[in-house]
């Protein structure tokens, strides 16, 4: 796609959600947090209003490609409308998570502009660098860089009960299968969940993963259980959560950290 075309696709994109949630009279600053409102803020932002909008809740994100799946595979801002006001998180150079709550949207906007890297979106591959807690929480709960988990027992009996696996899904087992994370509390934008990295607690669920699979179109093979959830990794590195629907986690590896620090999985269109 050139970028005429690509340019025009953006400002549909923005023209389109401001349609939908188009910032009612009384959604003013001196009002409660409207999501129109943080839309119009980042749409007249020139960094912002350059790239593709989407929307999940009462969240605001932004990509460097246009489509909404690029989410969760590049370290971008996340902008949401609260109740107790509006606000950003993102990552700094460092990696670190950063974040910003002001009951003035523009001012989010301009704080989410400034951490993009629109020359250095996407993540070189390598060693992933973790951030400082993610690191800590993995590491408490037994991985370690390097770490190497047989998956062989793992597959035969998933594929006698019905699933189909892929390289993604154990690659994923073999770095982080077994692990068990029992924290709880505030996280980034939900609440931090235990979620234990067995993918044999899926046994007997062969059908309702080949149901969302049908669903988004990948073929999804199960890595674990959230909160009661299921978890399931597509032949792409998509984590998702699999319940009455699915909601993404974004791509390895940072789908990864999305889970431990408590990011708010993104739900499918098709379910909405």
């Amino acid at each position: 796609m050139d970028s005429t075309l690509a340019s025009l696709g953006r400002r549909a994109a923005w023209s389109k959600l401001l349609e939908t949630y188009h910032p009612r009279p009384t959604d003013d600053q001196q009002g409660p947090p409207s999501l129109g409102c943080l839309i119009e803020a980042a749409g007249r932002n020139a960094t912002l209003g350059a790239m593709y909008p989407w929307v999940s809740m009462q969240q605001l994100s932004v990509s460097t490609e246009n489509r909404w799946e690029e989410w969760g595979h590049a370290p971008l801002p996340a902008m949401f409308a609260r109740p107790d006001g509006y606000a950003v998180v993102g990552h700094d150079r460092r990696g670190e998570i950063v974040r910003l709550t002001t009951p003035d949207p523009a001012k989010v906007a301009a704080f989410a502009a400034g951490l993009l890297r629109t020359d250095d979106a996407v993540r070189p591959e390598g060693p992933r660098a973790w951030s400082s807690e993610a690191e800590r929480v993995l590491r408490e709960a037994g991985w370690h860089p390097g770490r190497a988990v047989d998956t062989t027992g793992w597959k035969q009996q998933l594929e006698q009960d019905g699933f189909r696996s892929h390289a993604a899904a154990e690659d994923f087992l073999g770095k982080f299968g077994e692990l068990v994370v029992e924290h709880g509390g505030a996280g980034i934008t939900r609440a931090r969940e235990p979620f234990d990295l067995d993918p044999l607690l899926a046994l007997g669920e062969a059908d309702r993963f080949d149901e969302w699979g049908e669903e988004i179109g990948h073929r999804l093979f199960p890595v674990g259980e959230l909160a009661g959830g299921l978890l399931g990794l597509d032949e792409d590195g998509e984590l998702y959560v699999v319940d009455n629907w699915p909601a993404r986690f974004g791509r390895m590896p940072d789908a990864m950290e999305n889970l431990v620090l408590g990011v708010m999985p993104v739900r499918m269109p098709q379910s909405e």
